[in-house]
């Protein structure tokens, strides 16, 4: 009869220790997981004491109001708000270094890349990728002392200025 009792006792033992140890880990995964989704600490206190003074109704009820997205992940999902919004609101931008440009700037004043160059005729500022000035109808050439009209036919000239 002692040695069923001796049994049974040391079954008892190993089963608060792992009772013990399985609390334990619990409460070490609350802490680690509120301390992802939160910086404040009154939070992170009351996470891991509802898991050890509830046990397991503590750590359900603890995953049912934990703040649904981590810190990384809110500052990632910022990251991409900021992205798409500097890239909705802002129409002119340096290729180069992505920092927002006036529309009649010709050299990025941050990163000093050319965003577009002025006509040689008429002096207003014309894109980079436009072959001919469509202001005054010249070759946008860069550089060039004698930039070329291109002669328009009277009809296309009466409906553009008309």
């Amino acid at each position: 009869m002692e040695n069923i009792l001796d049994i049974l006792r040391t079954v008892a033992i190993v089963f608060g220790a792992y009772y013990v140890l399985l609390l334990f880990a619990t409460a070490v995964w609350t802490y680690r997981d509120i301390r992802s989704r939160t910086q404040d600490i009154t939070a992170q206190v009351l996470a891991v004491a509802l898991v050890l003074v509830l046990q397991l109704p503590g750590l359900v009820l603890y995953l049912l109001m934990r703040p649904k997205q981590t810190l990384a992940e809110k500052y990632e999902r910022a990251l991409e708000e900021e992205y798409l919004r500097r890239d909705i609101e802002d129409d002119h931008v340096c290729p180069n270094c992505q920092r927002g440009t006036d529309a009649d700037f010709i050299v990025c004043p941050y990163c000093l890349t050319e965003l577009r160059r002025r006509c040689n005729t008429c002096e207003r500022t014309v894109d980079l990728t436009w072959q001919l000035c469509p202001y005054c109808g010249s070759t946008a050439s860069m550089g060039t002392a004698g930039a070329q009209t291109i002669q328009m036919p009277d009809v296309a000239r009466a409906k553009v200025y008309s």
